[in-house]
This record gives C-alpha cells, structure tokens and sequence, in this order.
C-alpha cells in the first residue's frame, strides 16, 4: 500500500485536528454520492463516521465511479470545518486507495433504514454487524464483563474455567446435549454448578467463571438460547442466602455505574438509560409475591409458579409500591428449587434477581451436608446412586456455601431494552440456528 496505516487515525479523532492538518483514515465507505464536479463518502469505521469530500479537480475522482458501497478504503486528506454540517469537520481528499471492493448487490441494508428481518439479518450478521447501533451493543456487553470481573477481583473472588465436556448433568438430563466422544457418549454443560461447590469444597471460597453454557430446550422466546454466556460466582461461609444477594446488590450497582460513565455515546445512540439502584433491593418472598398478584386480579394459589407474564406483572406491581426495577424474589417453596438448594421445611432458601419484569439470575444457599443432600435426592423422586459423581465430594468436608448464575446476554438485553436477547449475542444459537 501507498498509504501508511501507521499513521492512521479514526473518525472521531478527526473532529479534534485542526483544519488543514493532513490525516490518513481507513475503514468502509457507507454512503457515496458523486454529483459529478464534487462527491462525497461516508467513511465508517469503529469509532463513527466522517465526511470525506473530493472536489472536481480531485486527481482520482473517476475512480469514485467505481467504488461501491462497504469496501474498504485508506485515504489521506486535510481536515476543513464543514459549513453543511453545524461547525463538524470533514476531510478533503488528496489520495484514496480501494483495498478491498464490496460486491455492490449487499442482501440488508446495513443502515436499518430499509426494515430487514432478524432470520435475514442473522444470515448476514458479518454486515448487520456494522449498523454502529449493533456495534454499540456489543461495546456495552463488553464494559458488562469488564465490570463484573474488575468488581470480583476487588472482591477477594477468584476466576476459573471449567470443563464443558462432562459425563452428567446436575440439572437433569432432559436439557443434556450428548456428544460422541471417542466411543462413548458425554454431554455439553448446562451450568458450571457442580465444579463450582468443587472449589468451595477445595476451600477456594470465591470463585466465578464466565463462559459458555449449553441447554437443550426447544424454546422459541425472545429471552432463551441454546448457548449461553453463562456468570457464576459461588461464595463460602455465608450465614444464609442473605449473604449472596448483598454482593449481588453491590456488583448490580457497580456494572451500572460502569455503563453509564464507559457507554454514554452507546446509550444515546440506542435510545435508552440506565439507571443506577439504591441499594437495598426489596425482599419479596415467593407467598408476597402471590398476594401481590392476586390483589391485582391473579388468581395464583400459594405454591404456585409465578410464570413469564406474571414476572412482568410482578415487575409493575414493584415498580410502582417500591419505585424500583430491581427486586429479590425469595424464600421460594422447596418444590419449585432443585435438590441441592437448602431448605428449611417446605421453604428454600432459593432465590431470583428480577430486573425489569424478567429474571436475571438465579441462586440459593446450597445444602453442604452430604447425608441431608443424597436425603433430598431420594425426596425429588431421584435415585441417589445417579448422583454419586455429585455428592461424594461433599463427605469430605464441605463449608456453607451459596451462589447464583445468570447470562450476560439477558443482562445486556436488559439493561438496553432490546426486544429480543439474539441482538445481545454475536452468533446465537436456537434450536434451528446453527450458523454462520
């Protein structure tokens, strides 16, 4: 190449050089309109947009003729103050350089201008892609995991990456993907829960992980994947369930304040807001919850599921006694909580995070008693010998313990209002999408 792309600079540095100072740029020309003694391009790249300008006596002015939308050009000009757009700069080209040329029949309109479905769109994500409201998305997503991770370590909390390759599901089998390995089958993981009390029982005492989780539900909401970005953490020596919901309460409240400060552009750009909680999160217990439904004309009996269209009642009804969009749900019946989750008669010490009418996350004080854990096996109509490979660390010594998990493309989704989770993800999964 002619031009040095060491020396290049982005779109948004642009607009802070002074006028006559010359730049090299390079990213994809998004609009070009050549009206024939002058033309104009848009040039695109991760950080924005600039205005690039040839006038008539431009040396490569014909080779406009050719270029057509998204390929990807270097070029080198001078910055001018635009009189067209409201004291902005914009580049006056000197030199350009195609380097890659775009097929000019593009199968979405990049800009959202022209509606395009999401199957199509998802076809095309490598284009949908470059929409720079898409590109905002994932920059959030990206501060999300930041902060998550920076306020754990803070924390005391350890990261670790477990297998995903696993001989049984703690979760039950019915959500299992099997996969042949060498000559015998295994399954995909559905969570990181099994290892994750490992390590309590190791005595690590905080750990978290971030990273892929699998289920096979045939689910075709706007809130479910089949792979995940599943977060964990698991903490040990807690008093109660308590314990786990005060480091959620103050992480929730951190990554957004972390959005806030490191995505204002992204928010604008997506329309939305964030706001920051005061802390503390209501505790609402699963029989509150109830009457709170039914005094609003649920017909829910105590011990109930509350389902999807009920949660977003429920975050209404939250909304407006508590004026907040974040709330616990707690003290659910032990029926409804899986056979590790400690519990107290009929009642457990499970819990969920609701944000917004959904739920984000969900967690418990785990049983850390071997002979009362292989007790509830047998209690939730499950043979004990199945679950050996679970238990039989915990003879060995295992400290109080509690934890939660959650997906971060629901958070994502969430904390940006978008409609369905598939634009919180690069590449999701369903149980028919399996490409690109």
């Amino acid at each position: 190449m002619a031009l040095d792309l060491h020396q290049r600079i982005t779109t948004k540095e642009v607009q802070h050089r002074t006028d006559g100072e010359d730049v090299i740029l390079a990213g994809w020309a998004a609009e070009i309109r050549n009206l024939g003694k002058i033309a104009f391009i848009t040039l695109r790249d991760r950080e924005g947009v600039v205005q690039l300008t040839a006038l008539k006596d431009f040396a490569q002015f014909a080779l406009l003729n050719e270029l057509a939308k998204e390929s990807v050009i270097a070029i080198h000009g001078k910055v001018q103050t635009s009189k067209q757009k409201a004291g902005g700069k914009e580049v006056i080209l000197h030199d350009i350089e195609l380097i890659a040329k775009s097929d000019p029949n593009l199968p979405i309109d990049i800009s959202g201008t022209i509606p395009t479905g999401l199957d199509k769109r998802l076809d095309n994500r490598f284009l949908d892609l470059r929409n720079p409201r898409n590109l905002a998305i994932f920059k959030v997503r990206s501060i999300v995991n930041w902060s998550l991770r920076n306020f754990l370590a803070k924390e005391g909390f350890i990261e670790m990456q477990t297998p995903k390759i696993i001989s049984a599901g703690a979760e039950g089998g019915a959500t299992l993907f099997p996969v042949t390995y060498y000559d015998k089958t295994v399954y995909l993981a559905q969570s990181q829960q099994l290892y994750k009390q490992m390590m309590m029982i190791a005595g690590f005492e905080k750990i978290f992980e971030i990273g892929p989780s699998f289920r096979a539900e045939k689910s075709h909401t706007m809130r479910h994947l089949t792979e995940f970005t599943h977060f964990d953490f698991e903490l040990s020596f807690v008093k109660d369930e308590d314990d786990v919901l005060k480091v959620i309460e103050r992480m929730f409240v951190q990554v957004c304040k972390d959005v806030n400060e490191a995505c204002a552009e992204q928010l604008k750009l997506l329309g939305t807001t964030v706001e920051v909680p005061n802390i503390p999160f209501p505790r609402i217990t699963h029989a509150q919850a109830i009457d709170l439904l039914n005094a609003e004309g649920g017909k829910l009996r105590h011990g109930d599921d509350i389902g999807t269209e009920d949660e977003k009642k429920l975050g209404d009804i939250v909304k407006k006694k508590y004026d907040t969009e974040v709330y616990f749900l707690t003290k659910f019946p032990y029926a409804l909580r899986t056979f590790y989750t400690m519990t107290h008669g009929d009642i457990s010490r499970g819990f969920d995070f609701e944000y917004r009418g959904e739920e984000l996350a969900s967690g418990a004080q785990r049983e850390h008693r071997h002979d009362v854990l292989c007790k509830q096996i047998v209690e939730k109509g499950l043979k004990a010998k199945d679950f050996t490979f679970y238990t039989d660390p915990f003879k060995f010594g295992a400290p109080p313990h509690g934890g939660f998990g959650m997906g971060v493309d629901r958070l994502t989704k969430k904390l940006l209002n978008l409609e369905n989770i598939r634009d919180a993800v690069l590449f999701p999964r369903d149980p028919e999408r399996v490409v690109p």
